[in-house]
């Protein structure tokens, strides 16, 4: 616990949440958006019956924010772990009176932490926001109901779960060249495969969840291979 509190007083957590709370107040907006189209009298008739009701609109709002926070996460985990293991910045952290890998790992707890947190807020936390205001004026041909938060928030622990594995694949994949851009490019690339399965959550929720399961364990045993790597670097 002690370094866990050690590595967040070495990061610039401040910089993240700003980005976080920019994405959710852009998923915001773009969730009112999602409840306009269906006004448009041009707009395609799929899309109408998708956005016409509040489980659809959350599903859509939670694959836009599996997008973003993925290129955050990406971003955070290059400056937080990759960077960290680059150069001089290297031997600092091998100075540490602690295993090199353990010192990998409370570097990824604080990564998957902040990632977990901003996908549920950002998704959950701007549906309710969404919800309440939408039920209160009206803006969805739909009536919310109990059943419409709690799918929701299903998918909300899904889709932080799903979040995780990418950020985790995308370090993997980003350590090789210790670059940031192959570790942005990689998160968004993932993400962009597993967006369409996203939007369509509430239909395909079984094959969401298992796929969400196996990539996050995919990242993991990457993890262990990149940890396995520090534990062996030479300085």
């Amino acid at each position: 616990m002690k370094l866990l509190s050690l590595e967040l007083k070495k990061v610039n957590i401040i910089s993240y949440c700003i980005a976080a709370f920019a994405i959710f107040a852009c998923l915001l907006g773009l969730t009112y958006i999602f409840a306009w189209v269906p006004s448009l009298g041009t707009a395609d008739p799929n899309a109408v019956e998708l956005f016409s009701t509040y489980s659809g609109i959350a599903a859509m709002g939670g694959a836009v924010g599996l997008m973003a926070v993925s290129a955050l996460a990406s971003a955070m985990g290059y400056r937080y772990v990759i960077k960290e293991y680059s150069g001089a910045n290297a031997i600092l952290l091998f100075t540490y009176p602690i295993g090199r890998k353990a010192v990998v790992w409370e570097k990824i707890k604080l990564l998957l932490l902040f990632v977990s947190a901003t996908t549920f807020v950002c998704t959950f936390g701007g549906f309710i926001v969404f919800a309440l205001t939408g039920h209160m004026f009206s803006l969805v041909d739909d009536n919310l109901q109990l059943i419409d938060i709690a799918l929701a928030l299903r998918n909300a622990v899904v889709l932080a779960c799903l979040t995780d594995g990418i950020a985790l694949c995308s370090l993997r994949i980003g350590f090789i060249r210790k670059s940031n851009s192959m570790t942005v490019i990689s998160a968004i690339l993932l993400s962009m495969l597993l967006v369409n399965l996203a939007t369509d959550i509430n239909q395909s929720f079984t094959t969401v969840f298992y796929l969400s399961v196996v990539i996050l364990v995919i990242g993991l045993l990457l993890t262990f291979n990149m940890a396995q790597i520090v534990e062996n670097m030479e300085v």
